[in-house]
C-alpha cells in the first residue's frame, strides 16, 4: 500500500493564499504565509500535518502612523482520502499578531478539500481550498471585537523522509 515507502513521515512546505489575515480588515486577497511542515501521510488513507507559518506586513492606523506587524500561526491538520488522490481535511490554527499598537491572538477552525499529484515515487505536490472560521477576538486596529470567516488556498509540496 505504501508503494516502497518505508515510513510515511513527510517534510514539506506550502504557500497559503487567503482573503485577509484577520476579520474586519481591508488587507484583501494575497499571500498569507509561507509554512514549513512535518507530518505523517499514508497514501490513499490519511494525513496529519503540523506547520508553522509566519510573515510580516505594515498597517496604517487611524492616526496615520505605520505599524509593523509580525503574524505567525501554528496549524494542525487532519485529513482522510475520500477517493484516489482527493482528500478532505479539518484544521485548527492558533494565530498571533504582534505590533507596537497591541498584540492579539485568536483561534481558527477550518474545513478544506484537496488533491495531490505524485512526482517520482516519494515526492508529491498538493493543492487545497478551504474555509476558516475565525473565533471572536479583539482587533487593536479596529478597536473592537471581531469574528467571522475567510477563504484560504494552499499550494505545497511534501517529500517522504525514507
Amino acid at each position: 500500500m505504501l508503494g516502497g515507502i518505508r515510513t510515511p513521515l513527510i517534510v514539506g512546505g506550502a504557500l497559503g493564499f487567503g482573503s485577509g489575515t484577520g476579520v474586519g480588515s481591508e488587507r484583501g486577497v494575497g499571500l498569507r504565509q509561507i509554512e514549513p511542515m512535518v507530518g505523517v501521510w499514508y497514501p490513499g488513507l490519511g494525513v496529519f500535518r503540523v506547520g508553522y507559518g509566519l510573515f510580516s506586513y505594515c498597517e496604517e492606523s487611524d492616526d496615520e502612523k505605520d505599524y509593523d506587524i509580525d503574524h505567525s500561526e501554528w496549524d494542525f491538520e487532519l485529513g482522510a482520502h475520500i477517493f484516489g488522490n482527493a482528500y478532505v481535511m479539518g484544521s485548527y490554527s492558533r494565530v498571533k499578531e504582534l505590533s507596537d499598537l497591541g498584540d492579539v491572538a485568536w483561534n481558527e477552525w477550518g474545513a478544506s478539500f484537496g488533491s495531490l499529484l505524485y512526482i517520482f515515487s516519494k515526492t508529491l505536490l498538493f493543492a487545497e481550498v478551504g474555509y476558516r472560521w475565525v473565533l471572536s477576538h479583539y482587533d487593536p486596529f479596529l478597536e473592537k471585537k471581531v469574528h467571522g470567516g475567510r477563504l484560504q488556498m494552499n499550494i505545497g509540496f511534501a517529500a517522504y523522509v525514507f
